[in-house]
């Protein structure tokens, strides 16, 4: 089937405020700039023009039968259908789950470069982030595990966020590695929280290992999933977070009721159905198909005028991790993508070890990747860099 990557959504005005300008190309952020599948616009036109809207059941069979078959089928992940437990959104999950199982001043591990909405959630809830920083080694990154031994050893750090795909890396991590958390975790009675929203985005041969599937992580961890990063669907609040564990299931659950959680969205429960579907899959491999061949364009661009520019190994999603160090400070590669109409998201956004990288978007029609580009190349070229 052949899928529209080629309109700019963004310029759809429907009041919501984006702004559209040609002359703006904006790489900042994780929202894609084109559609999401037909297959989900089909079902949400369906649901509006019903005109009913009301309270929808959260343990609608219907809808936990769709995660299970989904989990299944495109995650190779068996799940059990009172594993999950639909929530208002990833970040109110992650809060749900520091404020059930740490107590305030307690640290919560994350390893930066990381998603730079964990601090605001960690610090929102009186806790301290404990930065177990990822080593630069070539084009990728790894874990420091002994930095990370230490740091699950120290009883007032008692929840570690894992983020995988890692954002704003889009790198997969090893099943060996996750096996190594797991297995620290479990030693020093840490829960792990698996940000695992980027999942369906992985093109590394397999995807993902889901972070539930290993034997030492299944009784010791919370899954976030979501429709938000697979299909563009961030501007809605809904997740589905998946906890094997019955103790820990219990305590969350209690926590996600009593910041007054009350039913499913129906518009949520549409638009799942309507993308855990053969025909979703298919968009979503059409979508990262279109995504490597962006990614082509933006690798011949940088080699061509900014050799200088390193793009790290990219296996997940439709976001670049670059490190600009060589072209200057982050302040003056920042004035040059500004001066060309180009919003960048800067890498210290993500912690002080992302500082002098930068995080792009590349999820839009190649007529505004292509634009975008080259009004970048005339900004360096005005500016003598080239």
């Amino acid at each position: 089937m052949k899928y529209d990557f080629e309109t700019v959504a963004d310029q759809i005005d429907y009041g919501f405020g984006t702004d559209y300008r040609e002359d703006t190309t904006v790489m900042a952020g994780a929202q894609l700039h084109v559609k999401t599948a037909p297959c989900i616009i089909e079902g949400l036109t369906g649901l509006v023009q019903s005109g009913l809207y009301g309270w929808t059941s959260s343990a609608d069979p219907q809808y936990i039968s769709a995660i299970v078959r989904w989990m299944r089928d495109v995650r190779n992940w068996e799940i059990q259908s009172d594993w999950i437990v639909p929530s208002y959104g990833t970040l109110q999950a992650m809060c749900a789950c520091i404020r059930a199982f740490t107590e305030p001043g307690d640290g919560i591990i994350v390893q930066q470069p990381v998603y730079v909405l964990y601090e605001r959630c960690i610090s929102n809830c009186g806790r301290r982030l404990v930065d177990n920083t990822l080593i630069r080694t070539g084009d990728h990154y790894e874990m420091d595990f002994d930095d990370l031994d230490a740091k699950m050893a120290d009883p007032k750090n008692k929840l570690m966020i894992l983020c995988n795909p890692h954002n704003p890396l889009m790198d997969v991590w090893a099943r060996a590695d996750l096996e190594k958390v797991a297995l620290l975790a479990r030693k020093h009675g840490v829960l792990v929280i698996a940000d695992e929203i980027f999942a369906e985005h992985a093109f590394a041969d397999g995807g993902i290992t889901p972070y539930a599937s290993i034997d030492a992580a299944r009784d010791n961890c919370v899954v976030c999933t979501s429709l938000g990063k697979a299909f563009n669907f961030t501007g809605t609040s809904h997740a589905n977070i998946i906890i094997p564990d019955e103790e820990i299931r219990r305590r969350y659950t209690v926590q996600r009721d009593s910041d007054h959680y009350g039913s499913l969205s129906p518009f949520m429960r549409v638009a799942l159905l309507s993308a855990y579907t053969p025909e979703g899959k298919d968009w979503i491999d059409a979508l990262m198909a279109f995504t490597r061949e962006n990614e082509a364009v933006v690798w011949d661009f940088f080699g061509r005028y900014f050799p200088q520019v390193h793009i790290c190994r990219h296996r997940a999603g439709t976001l670049l991790w670059a490190d600009f160090r060589a072209l200057g400070t982050e302040e003056e590669v920042l004035a040059l993508f500004q001066a060309a109409g180009v919003e960048p998201d800067m890498g210290s956004k993500y912690g002080e070890p992302g500082r002098g990288y930068m995080r792009m978007q590349i999820g839009m029609p190649r007529s505004e990747l292509t634009g975008a580009l080259e009004r970048i190349r005339i900004a360096a070229q005005q500016r003598g860099l080239l």
